[in-house]
């Protein structure tokens, strides 16, 4: 109900109650944005690219207001804005299942969402909090209730929406509340790509942020206040980096495969004799020779294939590999067919060096330190878990702290509805 407010009847008494309970929650904080915008002199990056890159003009103040804000308050990569992320979430969703990158994947999500007895990866903090006990009672009760409402509570959810922040940069929440707008009562995922923020003007001369979703489809378009949208970003708006983690891992990762299938298809190629035809023709025209050694090249040619996603080989269409081949040839007198072996001569392929030299530098862009991989291409690995903070290596501390930002990204998922309900209350 709450993302159908535009198509809903506004004198509807629940959707009233709902607007009048929330839309002040997409104000708060407004009155000092509004100082700051207005009595900022420069332009801001956000600003500047997107006035370029769509044209709007001095003449549309919630546009100007809103592209102002996102170098002030947002400060978020929008997913709208990237005509090409569509694109590269579908290539980041396949890559993502390779066995290599799965690995990786799966090391950074257990380190960043850890389950205790109670199937709980999260708590809220409460030391050092002066609350009286009203309040902390609440602030505990409403948490349990939400974490229960996102579904955390049954199986890894948690865990899912973690990965997918990291393989494809954006998670999106819409917050759905009671018929009274005083309580949430659960949340519905949204494609990310599909919302744009803005900030639009009441009519009492104040403003809200908002959200719009499929803007511009008039069937589809929804707009939604800033208290029913959770938006997390993996990148930061206007900043050089990776959209999401995953990202970083495809060039080492190509290059380490090439390198592996370079080496199976010289396996395979001379894992045979490799064969030469000497073919008469006589007394034949060029052209008519042509076709003949074409017919015959299209009789004894070999076509291998190897599928880089499931690592199956195939020659000339079937799985297998024929260890030996029989060659018939017609004579009608004259200079017959000589057929020779070739021996071909390659790299010596007990040198793993490249091999290994690119699985270091996939290792090296996982962030993950390298005690946590097992023991590959002659290169150990020491697998000793160590508690205790002078036994702990640099790459450790490292890790430690990156799994700590990527939790700090994350936590907006359980802090706004949090802090909304809370407001809600008190």
């Amino acid at each position: 109900m709450a993302g159908f407010l535009d198509n809903v009847n506004k004198y509807n008494p629940t959707v009233a109650r709902i607007l009048k309970n929330i839309s002040g929650l997409g104000s708060f904080g407004m009155e000092y944005q509004d100082m700051v915008i207005k009595d900022s002199m420069a332009i801001g990056a956000s600003e500047a690219d997107l006035r370029k890159r769509f044209g709007y003009s001095q003449d549309d103040e919630d546009f100007v207001y809103s592209i102002a804000a996102q170098d002030t308050t947002v400060r978020k990569y929008i997913a709208y804005f990237d005509k090409q992320y569509l694109f590269k979430r579908e290539f980041l969703r396949k890559f993502s299942l390779n066995a290599e990158i799965e690995y990786i994947l799966d090391t950074i999500c257990d380190e960043g969402i850890v389950y205790d007895e109670k199937n709980f990866f999260c708590h809220p903090a409460t030391i050092n909090m002066e609350l009286k006990d009203d309040v902390l009672k609440s602030l505990r009760g409403n948490f349990r209730k939400l974490y229960v409402l996102h579904n955390f509570c049954n199986g890894i959810t948690g865990w899912q929406y973690f990965r997918q922040l990291i393989v494809e940069g954006f998670l999106a929440f819409e917050i759905i509340y009671s018929s009274d707008g005083k309580e949430i009562v659960g949340f519905k995922e949204l494609d990310a790509i599909s919302l744009t923020p803005a900030i639009e003007k009441k009519p009492d001369g104040t403003r809200e942020t908002i959200w719009w979703q499929y803007y511009g489809e008039t069937t589809r378009q929804r707009r939604l206040l800033d208290a029913q949208v959770i938006y997390i970003s993996y990148s930061k708006a206007n900043s050089v980096s990776r959209i999401s983690y995953t990202e970083r891992l495809i060039r080492s990762f190509n290059l380490l495969k090439i390198m592996e299938h370079s080496r199976i298809i010289w396996n395979v190629m001379n894992a045979q004799y490799r064969i030469k035809m000497t073919v008469p023709i006589g007394s034949k025209a060029p052209q008519k020779a042509k076709e003949t050694l074409g017919e015959l090249m299209s009789v004894y040619k070999e076509d291998i294939k190897l599928d880089t996603t499931s690592g199956e080989l195939s020659i000339n269409g079937r799985p297998d590999l024929q260890f030996y081949k029989n060659y018939l040839f017609p004579q009608s007198g004259g200079e017959s067919v000589k057929v020779e072996t070739i021996n071909g001569q390659g790299p010596n392929l007990n040198v793993m060096d490249s091999v290994v030299y690119f699985y270091n530098k996939l290792r090296q862009d996982s962030k993950i330190p390298y005690n946590r991989f097992s023991s590959r291409f002659g290169v150990s690995s020491s697998n000793t878990f160590k508690s205790g903070a002078d036994g702990a290596e640099r790459d450790e501390v490292r890790f430690s702290k990156f799994i700590t930002r990527l939790r700090s990204i994350f936590q907006e998922i359980m802090f706004k509805p949090l802090w909304i309900q809370m407001c809600l209350e008190f």
